[in-house]
This record gives C-alpha cells, sequence and structure tokens, in this order.
C-alpha cells in the first residue's frame, strides 16, 4: 500500500475525530465565544496540517510517476 493513500486514509479518520471534537466545544453551553475560540483555532491549525501534509505526499508523487 502506498504511503500516500495510507496517509489519506489515517487523515480522514483523524478529520472525523477533530470534527467531533470541534462540534462538543461550539455545544458546549459552559463556554462563552472567547474560550471556544480558544479552543477550538488548535483544531483548525491540526486540520490544515494534515491537509498540507497530504498536498505535499501528492506532489511528491506526481513528480516521482512523472520521472519514471
Amino acid at each position: 500500500m502506498n504511503v500516500t493513500r495510507r496517509y489519506k486514509e489515517c487523515m480522514e479518520e483523524l478529520l472525523k475525530e477533530l470534527e467531533k471534537e470541534f462540534m462538543e466545544i461550539l455545544a458546549n453551553p459552559k463556554l462563552d465565544k472567547k474560550a471556544k475560540n480558544l479552543k477550538t483555532k488548535p483544531l483548525v491549525t491540526k486540520k490544515q496540517i494534515l491537509l498540507n501534509t497530504l498536498e505535499a505526499l501528492e506532489l511528491v508523487d506526481r513528480s516521482a510517476n512523472e520521472q519514471a
């Protein structure tokens, strides 16, 4: 199994977990807007890192396929 496809499968699971955590934070009535923002910002950053990593892996794969 190639690394990019495996990473994508794992990333999809991680994104579901991040989304679940994000929704739990938003649904928490004990948190005000500022607290929600402070708790969700790291989740948004993690999501972007996962997406950027996938993009980089796909770029490397395309480059390798073009050279082959």
